[in-house]
């Protein structure tokens, strides 16, 4: 086990300009897996027992220019397509997009926006200050265990509107390019927009089909009929209008199949239609399914998608909520603390549309902490990911290793928490017996001296 996480984080090496900073990348990623609270970067400090002037060292690790995000994360898209893990759907890989909010109070923290609580849980006021986070996942797969492995974040604002909904379908285009792999975005009803389909009707080779929930209101039009043969006028656009959702109630003779539904085998019935929508101004897959958790009308740029497959994929959109929970509560990934000193302090009330944003004296500063937030959970998600893949790959000996009490034990396949008791126990063991491998070695030498390092010269 360790032994492959060793030849996983090497795989990142390219991606440091700087030998140290790879060194503090690797210290970074173990400290986020082994610490036993979420107090931002001196929690890395205190698990790993390293001198307390390694805290700063790590905070210039994350506003270093010695390493970016992109780079990283394209060795990480091409780490995990190579484990062969992705769960395939039409020989297309399975990705999930979602926004997620994360409350901030810090008064000097760039790009902290008034947000607006419109998801169904509870867990926050109607009106706050934070962040609006945009993620993308790769579902993976293994004895019907399924995971969504965080392959790309980042921090959204209010005021982009459109670009909010048609960033995360470019970024996954851009995965689906750099992994030479076609694949299936799957998006909730946020995403039923006209800019999401048109950029993906508008990609070369079909890299990516949308696949997403329609709004309850959404409306679609018939092909035109053909005009009579010397009929004057302009050729119509559109036939008959459809108000979807009353489809159900109609006259309509639905289909019924077998079809699974979150992991059940039940009946549905269900209506295929190909329909004109005005904000294409084009044909799009509609398709109407009622099963046991109610109607549900899902859109579609693939016109070879079966309901049955649509609904199988769109009940793996739901992976990534499971994602967002681990991120936020098992690693704490969103309890970062950067601030600028540059920046002017914000109100912490909510402000109303339209009240200028604060003012840095040092705009370049200040960028750069923003990305040091952003660099923080980018660590952070590959952490997650970690954890996700050793749990595939060595599920009996996680099991073994963690010797914890589980109310609920995993029946082959154990869930990131139990992977993550595992790995700890391990360190804790090698730290003591002075076990030499590379990882544990790098840790014990920034516990005695953090500021200078010869383990690279000695490895080489």
């Amino acid at each position: 086990m360790i032994n492959y996480l060793e030849k996983l984080v090497i795989a990142f090496s390219p991606a440091f300009s700087r030998k140290a900073t790879f060194g503090w990348f690797v210290i970074t990623l173990i400290g986020f897996i082994m610490r036993t609270d979420t107090y931002g970067v001196s929690s890395i400090v205190r698990v790993l027992y390293l001198n307390p002037v390694a805290y700063h060292a790590l905070l210039h690790f994350f506003h270093s220019s010695a390493w970016n995000i992109n780079t990283t994360l394209q060795y990480w898209w091409k780490w995990i397509i190579h484990q062969q893990f992705e769960h395939t759907v039409n020989q297309r890989i399975v990705l999930t997009g979602d926004h997620t909010k994360n409350a901030k109070d810090g008064r000097k923290i760039p790009k902290v926006e008034t947000l607006h609580q419109d998801s169904e849980t509870a867990s926050k006021p109607s009106y706050f200050r934070g962040h609006h986070w945009a993620c993308i996942g790769l579902v993976i797969n293994r004895n019907d265990k399924f995971f969504s492995t965080p392959l790309w974040t980042e921090i959204h604002q209010n005021d982009w509107e459109e670009k909010r909904s048609t960033r995360i379908v470019s970024k996954a285009l851009e995965i689906t390019k750099t992994i030479k792999k076609k694949g299936y975005l799957l998006l909730d009803a946020f995403f039923s927009v006209g800019p999401v389909f048109q950029l993906a009707r508008n990609t070369e080779g079909e890299n990516i089909h949308i696949v997403t929930r329609a709004k309850k209101n959404s409306t679609a039009y018939l092909p035109a009929a053909i005009n009579k043969k010397g009929k004057r006028g302009p050729k119509p656009k559109y036939g008959k209008k459809l108000k979807l959702m009353e489809l159900f109630d109609s006259k309509i003779n639905f289909a019924v199949c077998n079809a699974d539904v979150y992991g059940a085998s039940e009946k549905i019935s269900y209506l295929v239609l190909d329909l004109m929508w005005k904000p294409i101004k084009g044909l799009l897959r509609f398709i109407l399914i009622e099963s046991s958790h109610g109607r549900i009308i899902l859109m579609t740029t693939d016109f070879s998608l079966t309901a049955q497959t649509a609904l199988h994929l769109y009940c793996k959109r739901a992976s990534i909520e499971t994602l967002f929970n681990s991120l936020k509560n098992l690693l704490g990934g969103l309890g970062y603390h950067f601030w600028s000193k540059y920046l002017k302090p914000a109100s912490r009330r909510p402000a109303k549309k339209g009240t200028p944003v604060p003012i840095s004296s040092n705009p370049h500063k200040t960028t750069i902490t923003l990305n040091a937030i952003e660099k923080f959970v980018t660590v952070q998600i590959i952490a997650l990911g970690i954890l996700q893949l050793i749990a595939f790959r060595f599920s009996t000996e996680v099991i073994k290793k963690a010797n914890c009490f589980m109310r609920t034990p995993p029946r082959d396949i154990p869930s990131e928490f139990m992977t993550k008791i595992a790995l700890i126990n391990i360190f804790n063991n090698n730290f003591a017996g002075f076990a030499k491998n590379m990882i544990t070695a790098l840790i014990t030498e920034k516990r005695n001296n953090p500021l200078k390092s010869t383990f690279f010269e000695k490895v080489a």
